[in-house]
């Protein structure tokens, strides 16, 4: 339910930019295919609700990272799923269901913001929207997606038509 709620949330989000995500498993990929925009995701730590953890008292965590190599994002990111498991804590209910939704809506937020970095080509962050480089709990977890700013959305649309420059990572973590 949660990777059904995550992948709806990217869904929403980033269908002003005019792209729809396409969602593969890597050990799917026959080597056959080309793609445009392609980013690989990968998901650390356990993606899936369990009791809470302790509240992360006021820490800054780390929920996403995009690598950088010579100051240009590269379209691998790494998502933390313990570090957004943690943001979850204000979540009273026993309700599985609702547990599993927040987590979703929680990690569709952070993946389509790492999907900026890696498409936009750009390290920078934006004053508000999806892009900024904090986002509070009511943002990550409650109401409707936040939006990529207009702005945002046209550097999503102009990093996939520029091509990728060197290859050698140097990890970018918010």
């Amino acid at each position: 339910m949660a990777v059904t709620a995550m992948k709806r949330e990217v869904g929403i989000i980033m269908k002003p930019t005019g792209f729809r995500v396409d969602w593969r498993k890597l050990k799917e990929n026959r080597g056959t295919e080309s793609f445009d925009g392609l980013v690989v995701v990968r998901f650390k730590g356990k993606c899936h609700v369990q009791p809470w953890p302790e509240d992360p008292a006021g820490e800054k965590l780390i929920l996403g990272s995009t690598l950088v190599s010579d100051g240009q994002p590269l379209p691998f990111t790494e998502i933390n799923c313990e570090q957004v498991r943690k943001i979850l804590t204000y979540c009273a209910t026993d309700c599985d269901q609702e547990r599993q939704w927040a987590l979703g809506r929680a990690l569709g937020r952070v993946v389509a913001h790492e999907l900026y970095h890696a498409l936009a080509r750009t390290t920078a962050h934006a004053g508000k929207g999806l892009a900024r480089a904090t986002q509070s709990l009511r943002d990550l977890v409650i109401g409707r997606p936040i939006p990529f700013h207009p702005d945002d959305s046209d550097a999503i649309r102009r990093g996939i038509s520029t091509p990728p420059g060197t290859l050698s990572f140097t990890p970018h973590s918010h």
